[in-house]
């Protein structure tokens, strides 16, 4: 399952670069002669020991039995939007101790009736028993079947008749439904059953581990269809059609799934995506994607999909919570994880389907084929997912470089939590269904996937894909734990002096997987000898505490006059506190760790290193692998913030970027630059980072067109774009202001649609001084299109307007119209959004959003539709955006007109935040960046403002600050003070009177 996109969660933009696309060739490294060596120890002390978990076993089933069939009958009425269906399921089970009760899981259903027979042998007739009586206990979900008799050792079989309602939660067995293309409503039924929600559907053995075969009959409506896991046959009957199903495979409860609906589908039978109808031309790319990215798989793992299941079906869901689902045959998709609509869809969107697919297809064979045993285990299936949904893809399309984005959405993204303190290891235990479900964290995806991905490298990939075979064969159809994969890729490099000598996969992994966190390397050099003692501690974000974990390290080194950052077949090893190490690197030349940042884990230098190395990329950036520059800014950057590197060395690392033309260096440094950027507004310094930033991008800003896209313009190329061309307008560039205000225009009065995959920036930048009738356009291409990854667009674009009134009105719309008489058709999540896409749009933003909330008509709205969780965020949002003493003011000032809509608590945290932004300006690193940034603006020659050819830029002063809000050139910013300044559009206006019934 994937919860949701990480790459899109993460705040900072993924970037992209012309040039080759990043390989990581891995060596077959089985011919090695001599094993790996580990470095000899300096200093040793023992690893922390991580304290074992309380966890209450009472949520789990007992051990008196298990299940190994299914047969489920389901009846539904949902096309006429009736809720309620009815069931029956027959569990054949196996008694393993003598019991007077079995134990199973449900959850919100009504029984009616139960029986129990016993099965002397597997041909005889089965022995009805007396009917068992039962007795629930809600807390832990479990129905207790009791026995007159004692059950002793043998099979029985629990048959259950019951009554259930589909929820409106988007969990378990769900309602959804859809506006069709002539303006009525469809309704369908689906499932969303892991973590712990199968038993919403049926009672069951609803642990991964207790694995059985289903049979499955569904009667519904004959203009319906049924799908789920395997083939099927049907029967009509008038106006009821009955839908069998093939027996499945040995599987896992969480992997069964159903779809009733009035679908079509686009595909063969053995590989078929269904989508509504009105959406079914959109489904194009999937089905070409996912045929490719399985293909690739199968070769890769040499494991056949399809000698395990008949078919592959695809589902684009409405109303979908999670990002996806794995279901075995069966995958089922938020629909922007599905759609692509060459019109609208942006390559953003054609990422996430390509990558979604290809985490969805990898868990076909971990997760499905071979399942955790329990969800302590639960990164065996993520890990692995994260890991393929960037290489599979890879594969499958080598030369679009999906591969680039893993280090900087997947690396890097999962060092930020796991530096926390309050973070845990990788294998992890939990017991209620709220526990199990926040073990689905980027502990158990990206970090999971980043280790599995160090491990890949280490092993190489002969060795690799040899040992993940053997796993999956070993424990197909059962469940498997940490120790199992171990045992698999062990006995794919014995012999091979892989490792070195005496250390098995285990002893490395267990470090890794039992530890919480993550390290960090410090290399200390001995320029005269040549020597370097290593050494190593838990890397935690926001200090520097002693600690005593140890991890087993493999590491590499380049130095300047033998820089070969591509060969990825040997490392060496860390596996005490500190070693020192014998080199002939000369003392004038820079040392660089972890190559293209394979390893997890953070690597700092001495400073005099660190000097070399910003110099050698301030004189020659290509010396120094791309990867490794985008490592180097990430790592200097918390480095920095966690006390462990002069802040000074980070900014001067940053001044490199000037000459800097590729995608992960500057998605790498974006996120470095928001953070500053978030820091000094309002200060007497934020001009002066302004400058700094518009000096840093100059050069590559002026290679790119920002409202157009060639048709053989690279992937990455397009991530760099977005990056960089959101940096020029947030700073003031005049041209990026133009060009992007022009754009816009074109679009709304001549028609010259803006490309998709520059119309984030577009709207969002042209929309900042639009007039009534640019927002109104935009505001009215949201609701005639159920396209919701474009829908998402619109909304983000129109919270970028700087006219306060144009946001006041906007956000009424997200609480229904509020008295207007008409109805907006957002989902519930766009509402939300709304509120988001304001705070987040600029000062302008957040300032009207204090005066809508202080409106207490409005507040009142608000908080009834939006619910007071909503409130809270926004109040935390605006908390963390406060950097001046007017805004204080009028955070107070909101505070006290929140009232009783907020707890005593809340306001404080709020406060809190606020006085922290202030103790942040009077800090240290304040200061020293301050300085910094003061210092290097003072350093630049004054350039005049040059106008060249159409294609280039005209690059103005940077923007300028006043009352701690940013100015951006060629920009005001209305006020509500009913003056010439301000244009007022009603809600009515607003939307132009449209009504339209809501989708949800």
């Amino acid at each position: 399952m994937i919860v949701l996109k990480w790459s899109v969660v993460l705040w900072g933009l993924t970037l992209a670069t012309y040039g080759t696309v990043a390989e990581r060739p891995l060596s077959d490294v089985s011919d090695n002669v001599d094993p790996p060596q580990i470095a000899p120890a300096f200093a040793v002390e023992e690893s922390e020991i991580i304290p074992l978990q309380e966890v209450d076993e009472s949520y789990r089933l007992p051990k008196t039995s298990y299940p190994t069939h299914y047969e489920l009958r389901l009846r539904t009425e949902v096309h006429t939007g009736n809720r309620q269906f009815d069931g029956t399921v027959a569990i054949h089970l196996n008694v393993v101790e003598a019991t007077n009760a079995i134990v199973v899981h449900y959850r919100s259903l009504t029984i009616q009736n139960a029986k129990l027979a016993f099965i002397p042998t597997p041909e005889a007739d089965p022995q009805q028993l007396n009917d068992p009586t039962w007795t629930q206990d809600a807390k832990v979900e479990q129905l207790s079947f009791n026995s007159e008799t004692l059950l002793n050792p043998g099979s029985y079989i629990l048959t259950v008749e019951y009554i259930g309602r589909l929820s409106n939660s988007e969990d378990g067995f769900y309602i959804s439904s859809y506006v069709n293309k002539d303006g009525v409503t469809k309704y369908l039924a689906t499932t969303q059953f892991e973590s712990t929600s199968a038993r919403m559907a049926f009672p069951c053995y609803d642990e991964p581990g207790l694995k059985a075969t289903f049979a499955l009959w569904i009667t519904h409506d004959v203009l319906y269809t049924a799908n789920s896991n395997m083939p099927y046959t049907t029967t009509i009957d008038g106006d009821i059609r009955v839908t069998q199903f093939e027996v499945t495979p040995k599987m896992s409860t969480y992997l069964l799934a159903f779809v009733v609906s009035d679908f079509q589908r686009l595909g063969t039978l053995e590989h078929s995506v269904y989508a509504r109808p009105n959406a079914i031309d959109e489904v194009v790319f999937a089905v070409e994607a996912g045929q490719k990215i399985l293909e690739k798989l199968d070769a890769h793992l040499g494991i056949g999909y399809y000698d395990h299941m008949p078919q592959m079906k695809q589902f684009a869901i409405p109303d979908f919570a999670a990002g996806a689902m794995e279901n075995w045959g069966l995958v089922t998709y938020r629909e922007q994880y599905l759609l692509f609509n060459p019109e609208l869809s942006t390559y953003r969107t054609k990422t996430n389907i390509a990558t979604v697919i290809a985490h969805e297809y990898a868990h076909q064979w971990f997760g499905n084929l071979v399942s955790p045993e329990w969800w302590e285990y639960i990164w065996l299936n993520e890990g692995f997912a994260t890991l393929y949904e960037y290489y599979a893809t890879h594969l499958a399309y080598p030369e679009v470089g999906y591969w680039e984005l893993f280090n900087t959405q997947v690396i890097q993204a999962a060092m930020v939590p796991d530096g926390l303190e309050t973070t845990r290891p990788m294998t992890w235990n939990a017991d209620t269904p709220r526990s199990i479900a926040s073990l689905f964290d980027r502990v158990a995806y990206p970090k999971s996937g980043s280790v599995l991905n160090m491990m890949r490298n280490v092993l190489g990939e002969i060795n690799w894909t040899a040992g993940l075979k053997a796993y999956l064969t070993a424990r197909q159809f059962d469940g498997a734990n940490a120790d199992h994969l171990y045992v698999g890729l062990q006995s794919a490099i014995q012999g091979n002096n892989v490792l070195p000598e005496g250390v098995t996969v285990k002893d490395i992994m267990d470090t890794w997987a039992n530890e919480k966190g993550y390290p960090v390397l410090s290399v200390r050099r001995t320029y005269e000898t040549g020597d370097i003692i290593i050494s190593q501690e838990r890397f935690i974000s926001d200090r520097k505490v002693p600690n005593t974990n140890v991890w087993m390290i493999p590491y590499n080194y380049v130095h300047q006059s033998k820089a070969d950052f591509d060969d990825l077949s040997t490392f060496s090893w860390l596996s005490t506190k500190a070693a020192r190490i014998n080199t002939e690197v000369p003392a004038n030349e820079w040392i660089i760790f972890n190559k293209q940042q394979v390893g997890y884990y953070r690597v700092n230098y001495d400073a005099n290193n660190w000097e070399l190395i910003t110099n050698a990329l301030i004189n020659n950036l290509s010396s120094i692998d791309r990867l490794n520059r985008a490592q180097l800014i990430d790592d200097a950057y918390w480095l920095a913030r966690s006390g462990r590197l002069d802040i000074e060395v980070l900014m001067k690392l940053l001044t490199y970027l000037k000459n800097e033309t590729e995608y992960a260096p500057w998605t790498a440094a974006n996120n470095v630059l928001s953070y500053f950027n978030g820091k000094l507004r309002g200060t007497p310094a934020y001009k002066d980072f302004t400058t700094m930033v518009d000096h840093l991008i100059k050069k590559v800003y002026k290679t790119l067109d920002v409202t157009a896209v060639s048709d053989t313009e690279p992937l990455l190329h397009k991530y760099l774009k977005q990056t960089i061309s959101t940096w020029a307008c947030l700073i003031g560039n005049e041209d990026c202001l133009k060009r992007t205000k022009e754009a816009l225009q074109k679009e709304v009065t001549e028609g010259i649609p803006v490309h998709p995959d520059v119309a984030t920036v577009v709207y969002c930048n042209g929309l900042r001084t639009a007039d009534v009738a640019e927002y109104q356009y935009l505001y009215k291409r949201i609701y005639p299109t159920q396209n919701w990854a474009f829908r998402s667009m619109i909304i983000s674009a129109l919270g970028c307007s700087e006219n306060k009134q144009f946001l006041k009105d906007f956000l009424q719309t997200a609480i229904g119209g509020s008295g207007s008489g008409v109805e907006i058709n957002y989902k519930t999540a766009e509402r939300t959004q709304i509120v988001q896409a304001v705070y987040s749009g600029g000062r302008a933003g957040v300032d009207a959003l204090i005066e809508f909330l202080r409106d207490p008509n409005m507040l009142r709205e608000f908080v009834a539709i939006l619910d007071v969780n909503t409130l809270n965020s926004a109040l935390s949002n605006i908390a963390s955006r406060t950097n001046t003493q007017e805004e204080l003011d009028m955070l107070n000032d909101l505070i006290v007109d929140l009232g009783t809509y907020i707890t005593p608590q809340t306001a404080e945290a709020a406060r809190a935040t606020v006085q922290a932004n202030f103790a942040w300006q009077q800090s240290a690193e304040a200061i020293l960046t301050m300085n910094f940034v003061g210092d290097f603006v003072d350093s630049i020659e004054p350039e005049p403002t040059t106008t060249v050819s159409p294609d280039s830029t005209t690059v103005s002063p940077a923007s300028s600050t006043t009352a701690g809000s940013t100015t951006v050139a060629g920009s005001s910013t209305t006020e509500d003070d009913g003056g010439a300044a301000t244009i007022a559009v009603s809600v009515t206006l607003l939307i132009g009177a449209v009504a339209v019934a809501l989708f949800n």
